[in-house]
C-alpha cells in the first residue's frame, strides 16, 4: 500500500537515509537539510517536506523551499507528489528542480504562468572527486589568480549577474532586480561561497557554490563576461574554487549544464568532471 505525507523531524534519520542513495542528484535537498533542518519556515533554506512511502520504506521526496523552488527527488510519483507539496504548502512555485526526467513530467501539469518561463531545457549532471581535479596551467603557473570575492567587488558582480540572468537562466532584461541580485551577492561573499578569476589584476570570470555540505559542494552561477571568454578563464575559476573547498575538507563536487552547451562540458570535462547524470531546471521570471 502507497501513501503520502508530510515529512517531521521523527522522518529524519529515514530522509537522510533516502537522500543518500540519491547523493549527487539530491544535493539542494541534502544540503538544505544540513543547513535549516526539516522543520517549514520563511527562513533561508527552509520548506516543506513530503514523502511518498510503500509500507513502510520511504520511495519519493518533493519539498517546497522559502523561494518558491520545487524541489523533486522522486522516482516514482513525481506528479503526484508535486502537486500535493504545492497545494499543501500554500507558496507559489517560483521554480521546479530535480532529475530531468521528473520535471520534465511535472512541469506541464503544474499551473504555471507560462509567460514567466524561463529556459526549460534538460541538463548534464557532472560529478568529480577532487583528488581527481585537473588544475589548469594559467592557474598553477600563476598567470591568473582564483580569489573569494569581497565586498568591493559587488559593483562588477552586479552587472555579470544581470547578464548571467539574461543569458543563461533567459529572464528578460525588465525583470532582474539589480538590488536583490546584490543583496544575494553579498550573502554569497559574506558566506565565502563565491570567487572570481583574476588576470593582470582585472576580475574576468566568477563562480560559486549553491549547494554545500562538510564533504559534498554543487558548483554553480559560473560566468566569464563576452570579452573575456575563450581563454579558459571559466575553467580556472572553478578548479581555484574547488581547490579551496578540498583545502577545507570537502571531497567531491557536482554541477549541472545546459545538454547543448558543449564549450561548458568540455571545460568541466577538461577538469575531470563525468557525465553522471540527467537534470532539470525550470525558473520562473521573479518579477513579472
Amino acid at each position: 500500500m502507497t501513501s503520502l505525507r508530510l515529512l517531521t523531524p521523527r522522518d529524519r534519520p529515514v530522509l537522510d537515509a533516502f537522500l543518500d542513495g540519491h547523493r549527487a542528484s539530491s544535493m539542494i535537498l541534502r544540503a538544505n537539510l544540513f543547513n535549516s533542518g526539516i522543520e517549514d519556515g520563511p527562513a533561508p533554506f527552509q520548506g516543506l517536506y513530503m514523502g511518498a512511502f510503500s509500507g513502510d520504506a520511504l520511495t519519493d521526496v518533493a519539498a517546497h523551499y522559502w523561494n518558491g523552488n520545487v524541489v523533486l527527488q522522486s522516482p516514482t510519483r513525481p506528479v503526484e507528489l508535486a502537486l500535493a507539496i504545492a497545494g499543501e504548502s500554500g507558496r507559489p512555485v517560483n521554480g521546479l528542480l530535480g532529475p530531468w526526467p521528473q520535471v520534465r513530467a511535472v512541469e506541464p501539469e503544474l499551473d504555471l504562468d507560462r509567460s514567466r518561463l524561463g529556459k526549460v531545457v534538460p541538463e548534464y549532471l557532472y560529478g568529480l572527486d577532487l583528488a581527481d581535479l585537473a588544475v589548469p596551467e594559467t592557474l598553477s603557473s600563476g598567470r591568473v589568480v582564483c580569489r573569494s570575492a569581497r565586498d568591493a567587488d559587488l559593483a562588477t558582480l552586479v552587472s555579470w549577474r544581470r547578464d548571467y540572468d539574461l543569458f543563461t537562466m533567459g529572464f528578460p532584461d525588465h525583470s532582474i532586480d539589480d538590488a536583490a541580485n546584490r543583496e544575494f551577492l553579498a550573502a554569497m561573499i559574506e558566506a565565502r561561497h563565491l570567487w572570481v578569476l583574476e588576470e593582470g589584476g582585472r576580475m574576468v570570470s566568477m563562480t560559486s557554490f549553491n549547494a554545500t555540505l562538510p564533504d559534498m559542494v554543487q558548483v554553480g552561477g559560473v560566468f566569464t563576461p563576452v570579452e573575456c571568454r575563450g581563454r579558459g578563464h571559466g575553467r580556472a575559476v572553478v578548479a581555484g574554487s574547488l581547490q579551496d573547498a578540498s583545502a577545507d575538507g570537502v571531497a567531491e563536487a557536482i554541477l549541472f549544464t545546459e545538454a547543448e552547451n558543449y564549450p561548458a562540458q568540455r571545460a568541466y570535462e577538461a577538469l575531470g568532471f563525468e557525465r553522471i547524470g540527467d537534470y532539470g531546471m525550470v525558473m520562473l521570471d521573479p518579477a513579472a
